[in-house]
């Protein structure tokens, strides 16, 4: 917007882009609870910006003298793009204080995070960012929206809209639907940081780009998590999975829990969906109101309707390549695959 005559200009931004360290740690949290409220620890940011197990690349920070008074963070993710091992990184939080807004923070940080890591030799950088977020990354950082991440729910609960009489006949039937998956050989375990992560035989790729999935990164991710409650279902051997599940339990409102399926990994599609129906009976077992997952696979999406999942409206899906590597970026509509855990 143009000054009007006799206007001062605006005032220079007195911050500046600094990579962070450990040490800002305890600003970081500070700002994080000025914004959102009480929530997350310092050993939670340590774990999430710091201790990613390939070449964590830490927040940008706007510092105003020695007062941190914004951050653009993403968190170092190994992918498989085209059946090479590359580095990419996930973009999760953006902060600005609220004395600080409307002076460009969001971008400047993101454009300065993106510098650098291209200069590390990052191919790009992807997301899911809220409804406010999403339009500046298209606008201002050269962001694609390549695809939608639908939330798949298997209803194990009658939803709350049936009259009591009906409710609870309902409730039953489906239980008794979610009961056929039983199998035997399933083993369930908690997720502790002296878990073995013991992967199946990967299926072939169905995107051109996808997280790499391993046991290091799956020890950091689920292992490491500070106050993490993640489970593991295996079918078979569990020192030789034939199919791995990662989840958790999500309680809010003092309603019945929903399992949150994390990481869906087997030796075949035949596998995979019979993973799934055991996870199912388990979530029955245990009371849960459904079960969730969120995915824009479409193999996964085949088989979640084979196990009576209904898709309904998620996450918009958005990234972009860096420099020289933009031109072989994942840029169409189901080029990258995103499951679960891959989103932060």
């Amino acid at each position: 917007m143009s000054q009007h005559q006799g206007e001062d200009p605006a005032p220079a931004p007195r911050w500046t882009p600094v990579l962070a360290t450990p040490a800002d740690l305890p600003q970081i949290q500070a700002l994080h609870e000025t914004i959102w409220g009480a929530g997350h620890s310092v050993d939670y940011f340590r774990w999430k910006y710091f201790d990613p197990p390939v070449d964590p690349l830490p927040p940008m920070l706007a510092k105003d003298g020695d007062r941190c008074v914004g951050v653009y963070a993403v968190i170092s993710t190994p992918l498989l793009l085209d059946g090479e091992r590359v580095m990419g990184c996930q973009s999760v939080d953006t902060m600005t204080h609220p004395d600080y807004r409307r002076q460009n923070m969001a971008v400047t940080l993101a454009r300065a995070c993106y510098a650098e890591a291209e200069r590390r030799g990052f191919r790009l950088t992807y997301g899911t960012p809220n409804a406010e977020a999403y339009p500046l990354r298209i606008k201002h950082l050269d962001w694609t929206h390549v695809d939608e991440i639908h939330r798949w729910v298997r209803p194990l609960a009658a939803p709350a809209r049936i009259p009591a009489p009906l409710a609870a006949p309902v409730t039953r039937v489906l239980h008794a639907l979610a009961r056929r998956g039983r199998l035997d050989g399933v083993t369930v375990r908690p997720i502790t940081a002296q878990t073995p992560f013991i992967l199946p035989a990967p299926m072939p790729p169905s995107a051109r780009c996808m997280v790499e999935k391993s046991p290091r990164w799956f020890a950091w991710r689920y292992g490491a998590e500070p106050s993490g409650a993640y489970e593991q279902l295996t079918l078979g051997d569990p020192d030789a999975p034939e199919a791995l599940v990662i989840f958790n339990l999500v309680r809010e409102g003092g309603r019945p829990p929903v399992l949150l399926v994390q990481e869906w990994l087997a030796a075949s599609a035949k596998l995979r969906l019979a993973a799934m129906r055991a996870l199912v009976a388990l979530a029955a077992e245990r009371g849960c109101q459904s079960v969730t997952l969120y995915t824009n696979d479409i193999a996964a999406g085949v088989l979640l309707r084979g196990a009576l999942f209904f898709p309904r409206p998620g996450l918009p899906l958005g990234l972009t390549g860096f420099g020289r590597y933009k031109a072989k970026a994942p840029l169409k509509r189901g080029d990258m695959s995103v499951l679960g855990g891959d989103r932060d």
